[in-house]
Order: C-alpha cells, then sequence, then structure tokens
C-alpha cells in the first residue's frame, strides 16, 4: 500500500505506549516501512487488518503528558488521513476502582448505554475540590455498525471466535518479538474477560484512592485512564483498556508476565474489532473530518445558537448555525419536540458537514421545512453542543429565557392518522367558526359554556351521531409521548404562544387547551396539568406563574419522563419561581446522588440522613415529597424553630401530606395567622380537631383560628386534653 494514498485508509488505530504500538505493527499485514507524522514524536505504520488498509500511530517517547501527545497525534493523523472513518484508542494506565465489575487483567470497551457516554473526560483538580467527579465532556457515540461488531463478540459464537483470534495472533506477537530467538509457548488459559462499560479519562489518575472508589461507585466508571484525556469529544473514537490495577486494598497485583499479557490481549481485541468491521458499512460512514463540530462560544455572555433551517423540496436536509445573544434578539421560532429513541439515527448537513440526530427530530424538521423561504429556529440538539457540560449546564439555565423570547413555540407531536385526522378536520371547522367571532371571544374563559356551544355546531356540521370517533382522536393526541417529557414543561410554560403540529397540519395551541372542556372530555392528570400551563388568550403569562416553586413542580410533574434522571431537577428550573436567586443551578459534571442531596437541603433544610435515606433517587423523592415535608415539619414544631424559620420552611414546599394530629395545628397556631395560612395552602385534608384544643386556639389565638375556621374541612370533634407542653 502506497503511504502516499492516504484515502485508502479508513481505519486508524492510536497506541501510545511504545510496548502496544510495536505489538500492533507486528500484528499489521504488509506492513510498510515505519514513517514519522507532523509531530516528530509520533510513529506512523500503514498496513492490512484482514481486508482493512489501516493505519497505525502512537509510539511516544514522554508519557508524562500522553493525553496531550495523543490529542496532537490524532490531529495530525487526520491530516494526513482525511478518510479515517473508524478509530480506535488504546488506553494507558487502566485501573479498575473497588466494586467495578472490572478486574485486573480483564478489558474494558467503552461503550455507551442508551443516551449515557461510553467515556468522559474529567478534571483532577476540580474533582478533588468538590469531592465529586467535575466532567468536562462527554465523547461521542462509536457507530451503531461498531457498536453491532462488539455486541456480536460478546456473543457464544463471537466469544469462540475471540479465543481462536487471540490464542493464533498471541503466537504471532511473540513470535516476532523474539525475532531469531526460540519463541515461548503463549501462557494463555483462556480469553481475558472482555467487559463493556463507562470509561472515565483525565490527565493523571486520582491519587487518592478513596475518592477514586466512591467517584467510580458514584459514576457507575469501570476504569479510569490517561490516553483520552484531552482528544476532541466530537471523534467517535472507541478507547479500549487492559485493566493493569485497582484501586481495591484486595486486588492482587499482576506480575510482569500477566501485564504483558493482558496489554498484548487489548491490542489483539483491538485488531480482532477492527478485523470484523464490514467495508460494505465502513464504506458508507463519513470520515472523520467530513462530520460537524461545535465552536465553542463565550460562557460568560448571554449568548446562544440558532440554526437556520434553509429551504428546498431536495432529499437532504441542509441548516447553518449562527451567533446569537439574547439582549440583542433576532426573530426566530422555538421547537419543542420529544427526542425519541437514537437507535435510528438519521443525517442532516450543518454547515456543510454531516451530523447525526434522532429520527424524531428528522421528520419534525422535515415538515418545518418550506419550500421557498428559509427558516430561523432555536433546536436544542441543535443548537447546544450536548458533549460540552459546561456548555450545556450554561444554555440550560438560559432555556425558560430563550423560549419566552421565541415569536412562538411549535410543539411537534409527530405522526397521528386515523380518528386524528378526523379531529383535525372538525378542529379546522371549529378555527373558522371562531375566526367569524367577534375578537372578545378568543378571551373568553377556557371553561366558558360557549366554547361548547360552539364545539357542538361543529359536530353538527359533521352529521356526528355522536363525538366517539373525536373523543378517540383527541387521545391519539394526547397519548403522544411529547405530554410526559419533563422538558417540554417550561418550553410551553414560557411561550408566548404555541403552534401544535405534526403530519396533518398546524393547530393553534390554545384550541388545544380549550378542547378538554369544549368536547366535554377528561384528560389524563399528566396532560391537564400540560394544557394548564400552555398560554391561552384568557390567561395572563403572570397568572401561569402561581404557586410554582420548584417544590410544588416535582410533585406536581413527578409522572413526566426524561432520559436523563436529573433532568427531572433541570426541566423545571426555568419554570419555578423560587430559583431566581439560582440556589439550584444545571450542572451536568454532578451525579444523580448529588443533585438529589442539593435539592433535599434547599427543600428541606439540613443534610441528607446518612443512616435513613429518604429516598434512592430523584423520581423516588418526587414520590415520597409530600411525606418528606410533613415528616419535616412535626420535628419543626416539636422543637424550638423560631416563627421565620417556619414560614421559610413553608414558603419552600409543595404539597404536604395531611396532619393528622390536631396537637400539630395548636403548635402551628403559636407562630400566627401567616404561619397557618401557608400551611392550610399546602396541606389537605385537616384532622379533625377536638373540642379542647379549638377551645384553648380559640381563646389564645382567636385570629389564627379564624383563618383555620375559613377551611371547608375544618371539622371538631370531643377529645382530651390539651397537650402539657402547649399550655
Amino acid at each position: 500500500m502506497d503511504k502516499s494514498n492516504s484515502n485508502n485508509c479508513h481505519i486508524a488505530i492510536v497506541a501510545p505506549l511504545p510496548e502496544d504500538y510495536e505489538t500492533a505493527r507486528a500484528l499489521l499485514d504488509e506492513p510498510e516501512p515505519e514513517y514519522h507524522l507532523a509531530n516528530p514524536d509520533a510513529a506512523c505504520s500503514l498496513g492490512k487488518v484482514g481486508p482493512h488498509n489501516v493505519v497505525l500511530v502512537g509510539k511516544a517517547e514522554d508519557m508524562t503528558n500522553v493525553s496531550v501527545f495523543v490529542k496532537d497525534t490524532v490531529s495530525d493523523l487526520l491530516e494526513a488521513f482525511p478518510s479515517i472513518r473508524a478509530g480506535f484508542l488504546i488506553g494507558v494506565d487502566a485501573t479498575a476502582p473497588e466494586g467495578s465489575l472490572a478486574k485486573p487483567g480483564d478489558i474494558v470497551v467503552a461503550f455507551p448505554q442508551g443516551f449515557q457516554p461510553g467515556q468522559v473526560q474529567f478534571d483532577v483538580s476540580e474533582t478533588i475540590a468538590s469531592n465529586r467527579i467535575s466532567t468536562t465532556f462527554e465523547m461521542s457515540h462509536p457507530s451503531s455498525y461498531i457498536k453491532s461488531v462488539i455486541n456480536n463478540i460478546q456473543s457464544p459464537e463471537g466469544r469462540q471466535s475471540w479465543d481462536q483470534y487471540l490464542q493464533h495472533q498471541s503466537s504471532r506477537a511473540e513470535l516476532a518479538c523474539t525475532k531469531d530467538q526460540q519463541p515461548p509457548e503463549p501462557n494463555i488459559d483462556k480469553a481475558n474477560k472482555v467487559l463493556r462499560g463507562k470509561v472515565a479519562s483525565s490527565t493523571r489518575l486520582l491519587s487518592d484512592r478513596d475518592l477514586a472508589n466512591r467517584v467510580g461507585c458514584d459514576s457507575k466508571i469501570m476504569c479510569f485512564e490517561r490516553a483520552g484525556a484531552s482528544i476532541k469529544s466530537r471523534f467517535p473514537i472507541l478507547t479500549v483498556c487492559g485493566i493493569l490495577s485497582s484501586t481495591s486494598s484486595c486486588s492482587p497485583k499482576l506480575n510482569e508476565s500477566a501485564l504483558r499479557q493482558v496489554k498484548m490481549g487489548t491490542v489483539i481485541y483491538t485488531m480482532f474489532v477492527s478485523h470484523r468491521i464490514s467495508t460494505v458499512h465502513l464504506e458508507d460512514e463519513h470520515a472523520f473530518t467530513h462530520r460537524f463540530h461545535y465552536e465553542p462560544f463565550d460562557l460568560e455572555s448571554a449568548g446562544f445558537r440558532l440554526v437556520l433551517l434553509e429551504k428546498g423540496v431536495q432529499s437532504q436536509l441542509r441548516c447553518q448555525l449562527w451567533q446569537a445573544y439574547l439582549d440583542d434578539i433576532i426573530p426566530y421560532e422555538a421547537l419543542s419536540y420529544s427526542w425519541g429513541s437514537q437507535s435510528t439515527p438519521h443525517e442532516i448537513l450543518v454547515d456543510g458537514k454531516t451530523l447525526s440526530i434522532t429520527e424524531s427530530l428528522y421528520e419534525a424538521l422535515w415538515h418545518l421545512r418550506r419550500p421557498d423561504e428559509d427558516r430561523m429556529l432555536w433546536v436544542d440538539a441543535l443548537c447546544i453542543d450536548q458533549s460540552n457540560i459546561k456548555e450545556r449546564g450554561h444554555q440550560v439555565n438560559r432555556m425558560g429565557e430563550i423560549y419566552g423570547k421565541a415569536d412562538k413555540v411549535i410543539i411537534w407531536l409527530d405522526y397521528l392518522s386515523g380518528n386524528a385526522a378526523k379531529l383535525k378536520y372538525a378542529i379546522t371547522l371549529f378555527e373558522d367558526r371562531v375566526r367569524k367571532l367577534p375578537g372578545i371571544a378568543r378571551k373568553w374563559p377556557r371553561e366558558d359554556p360557549r366554547w361548547k356551544f360552539q364545539w357542538k355546531q361543529v359536530e353538527e356540521d359533521l352529521g356526528l351521531p355522536c363525538n366517539d370517533e373525536l373523543v378517540d382522536g383527541f387521545q391519539s393526541f394526547m397519548g403522544k409521548p411529547w405530554f410526559s417529557r419533563v422538558w417540554i414543561l417550561q418550553e410551553v410554560a414560557n411561550a408566548k404562544r404555541t403552534i401544535v403540529a405534526c403530519n396533518l397540519g398546524e393547530v393553534p395551541g390554545w384550541i388545544f387547551v380549550i378542547l378538554p372542556h369544549a368536547m366535554d372530555f377528561k384528560v389524563t392528570e399528566q396532560c391537564q396539568a400540560v394544557l394548564d400551563i400552555m398560554p391561552h388568550p384568557s390567561t395572563p403569562s403572570t397568572s401561569r406563574k402561581e404557586t410554582r416553586n420548584l417544590s410544588n413542580l416535582l410533585w406536581k410533574f413527578r409522572g413526566c419522563k426524561a432520559t436523563d434522571p436529573r433532568d427531572r431537577v433541570y426541566a423545571l428550573l426555568g419554570m419555578a419561581t423560587d430559583m431566581k436567586d439560582s440556589a439550584i443551578q444545571p450542572d451536568y459534571a454532578k451525579e444523580e446522588h448529588v443533585l438529589m442531596k442539593d435539592l433535599y437541603a434547599y427543600i428541606v433544610g439540613g443534610e441528607w440522613p446518612v443512616h435513613n435515606s429518604p429516598a434512592s433517587n430523584i423520581q423516588d423523592l418526587q414520590q415520597k415529597l409530600p411525606h418528606i415535608s410533613r415528616r419535616k415539619l412535626h420535628q419543626m414544631l416539636e422543637s424550638t424553630f423560631r416563627t421565620d424559620q417556619v414560614e421559610h420552611f413553608l414558603c419552600r414546599q409543595g404539597l404536604i401530606s395531611a396532619i393528622d394530629d390536631d396537637h400539630d395545628l395548636f403548635y402551628v397556631m403559636h407562630h400566627g395567622s401567616s404561619v397557618m395560612q401557608a400551611l392550610l395552602n399546602k396541606s389537605t385534608p385537616l384532622p379533625e380537631i377536638s373540642l379542647d384544643v379549638g377551645l384553648e386556639c380559640l381563646q389564645r389565638f382567636p385570629d389564627v383560628f379564624e383563618v383555620l375556621l375559613q377551611r371547608p374541612d375544618c371539622h371538631t370533634k370531643r377529645a382530651t386534653n390539651v397537650p402539657s407542653t402547649a399550655r
């Protein structure tokens, strides 16, 4: 293979360690003479692995800054070989934390699970300072065909092939390394165990074993390593690590022979994966240099990106990214949609480069594209560099403002058919009728009976004996995944106006808001909660924000779904009225358990109970908030908390579980009418009040008792005595 014909090489293997490089070079078929890239420290060899032309680079002379070496080498590699379509990196100093499934001698492949990355980069200094992992970037997912190859290797047939390949290539590598000497028998009783999981890369390893073990456990890290800490996250390079050590004090150390075997096994496994890649799949894949990458922007500014969806009717969707600023706004529309599955990605062109997006987003953009006019949009998956943890947190913190300043929010519900099409036609007739009414009609309250009359007229025009088909069509709309997605909440809550769009066309959002009443149909609690926060001409935006503290929102929307559990909190911050002081900010460097403790400290107050954990995860905490609030209130009432402290606590609560003891009500009265009113606004139903307690309250706190009596569920009963501590 002529090295000048760089377009023939589609696979790259980066082996920073000299011994790994030499092992890989020994296993190349038809190897060509070694030479150096533009980086004078990086050796380069061309050869074949199975049917593929492969370029091997690495062999660092100084391993101190190995991550910088890898970053520079990959940059030079792609400049010299612009057709690289698959890449592998052999990890350096791979160490398994205590509790990891990986043990010394195993091989770990940085493999993503769902939306979660297979590899992250983190800052060691910030991790030590914060006592938790400080993730900076999430690496791009490898291509689906590479993931398929790795999954197939885990099958019984694949493992058998791996055993045979390892035995054969080990003998070959030993023979090449000993040269003219008699090669020793390869000491391999069985193939190295191969595991798939999360790899965490940093410029230096964590020296504190306890911290490494805690970070590893909390973040589900299978191993730490140093080679991939600085490589650009947009390159879907797959890191393969041979586990050389463990932070567990109980883990035995590998001897020199075992270390050599695991290093050799790691290189051979990388070659094995390369060998099994289909040439057809590889030819269909885009080169790394043709993939879109984000240019960073100043996170100290009010900057954000917009995407220009280019006009056209051609099969290829084309977009351009624009830099914009919230304090110097240009007209745009914001898209609200459900991300959907990543299993069938679609490609679009962004600034002339390819970018993979979900099928749901692709369909939305396809229907939103205009044939003769460009369209300026804000789309989270396109306008935020999702791999950049700091940028993601920065932009999520501004999403409420981004949606609020959009001309309108487009709600994409994907494909609908059947009775949904009949409903869409009925809505069109309904919209025509409303358009002919006086302008004041648009401001009729949602529950105004005149809406029912107008809808009945539509049903009569359609000649429908009953509205079963239309109700079924409405249920089809309400049953779309969009209504269960947590992110849509602040997207519509902050919107000036909304448009509901699907393959059937568009419907003004305010019509959807009144449809349940107009059709005399009760939707699910979750759907109604979403409709309640959508804009409607009769509902000022200020009234839509009442009682929207974070605890209230967490409870009200506990049924929402989120791919990332942290988004159960972050997606609500932009609409929470008590988050103006930024008490909790989007920070994707925080793991779920850390955020859960921050949430508890803010809402409930105090440290997270170590021995009696209130909840196992954020979703569990949401379900238990009323009970947790009730228990904390009881503790406060039995203690010597000041009135301002009790009132401050109540202001941060959502629903509080029913008070089952009238003695607690008596204690509340000690703190005055404002505290009692705050409690009554959040707790239901009230316990029956004993006659003794009621009389004592009336005598000592008449103004507070008057507030209590305003509740329709306030009842008295004959009972025993007022608690002595209350006298």
